[in-house]
């Protein structure tokens, strides 16, 4: 088959869940003798057309890079009809809202969104992000306005339409079936994966990130690993360290990510006086950040936002880590 993914980003613009799910998806795909071209948002270097491990990945120029907008939308759906008119697809696979502007241009196409979770959701998780009087007026004036119209112009749309969902939890299901009236046979449960070769214990791989770090083997090391944004709770992470540190001086953490709020951890990891056992790595390749769970041995995920199924947290199951997560959404 001739398959089309589209998705707002990739590996290539940055870590996360949704990247390494479609990226997985493709590769695995690809494995299987389908031929599949992604579809995705531009990056900042200006690349235009990618081939890699047989997966031809296009960047739309005139889109923003790791955004959905008015131009994802439009120009998704002009370069999907270039391409079709070239060689047909026989199906197209979507991350999240991604296909939204797809599938009300060419409804005909069968479609298969992958669905993390649901964008009224989000009203959970921006509340909890409320901070002072000026945070609660944005969050009435822009993000209630906001989060509806997502949920309203491309959410609903693409569910009704849609030839068949794919939700990553039963607690999605049955909140698709509750708030959209979806039909059960129209939805499958396809649960988020893992590569249990790369993200399993391997103490050679452990010494060798210590060593690299400077960690000593006797340290107990947690770790965090997201985007580095405030939805992700790593500051709630960095609270909790340091509370524990007074009476286990011993501890280390690490933190693999990067993202938009990293200057206002490093400032929080001043105020607490965390410099010294405190780590950020920065981001890394998802290959090479299985010896950063490998050299650990807790998992810290304090998200504030309602997640699917995070992959941070079943790649730290794999590599036998304790979690401790947020009780939130999945």
């Amino acid at each position: 088959m001739r398959i089309a993914i589209l998705t707002k980003h990739t590996l290539a613009h940055g870590l996360g869940g949704v990247q390494v799910h479609a990226e997985g998806l493709a590769h695995g795909l690809v494995a299987r003798g389908h031929e599949v071209v992604v579809l995705t948002t531009a990056l900042p270097r200006g690349l235009d057309v990618v081939r890699q491990d047989g997966v031809e990945f296009h960047f739309l120029s005139n889109t923003r890079s790791n955004v959905y907008s008015r131009s994802w939308w439009e120009h998704s759906v002009l370069a999907f009809e270039r391409l079709h008119r070239v060689r047909p697809f026989d199906l197209v696979l979507s991350e999240d809202l991604a296909g939204s502007g797809l599938i009300r241009r060419l409804p005909e196409i069968p479609h298969l969104p992958f669905l993390q979770g649901l964008a009224l959701e989000h009203v959970v998780s921006e509340v909890r992000q409320i901070e002072g009087v000026k945070g609660t007026l944005k969050y009435f004036a822009i993000k209630i306005p906001e989060l509806f119209y997502y949920a309203l112009i491309h959410e609903r749309p693409l569910i009704r339409r849609a030839r068949m969902l794919g939700l990553v939890s039963r607690r999605a299901i049955g909140l698709i079936q509750r708030w959209y009236r979806v039909p059960e046979g129209a939805v499958r449960l396809l649960p988020n994966w893992v590569d249990v070769d790369l993200f399993r214990p391997d103490a050679a791989r452990r010494s060798e990130v210590r060593s690299a770090l400077g960690i000593p083997l006797d340290a107990f090391v947690f770790l965090m690993a997201s985007v580095l944004t405030k939805q992700k709770g790593v500051q709630v992470g960095l609270e909790a360290f340091a509370r524990c540190l007074p009476a286990h001086p011993h501890l280390v953490l690490l933190v693999v990510g990067e993202g938009p709020y990293r200057p206002t951890l490093d400032q929080k990891v001043r105020a607490l006086g965390l410099d010294q056992t405190v780590r950020f790595v920065g981001s890394v390749p998802n290959a090479e950040a299985a010896g950063y769970y490998q050299a650990s041995d807790v998992f810290l995920f304090p998200t504030l936002r309602v997640e699917g199924i995070p992959f941070v947290v079943l790649e730290a199951m794999a590599s036998a880590l304790p979690v401790i997560a947020s009780r939130i959404g999945g």
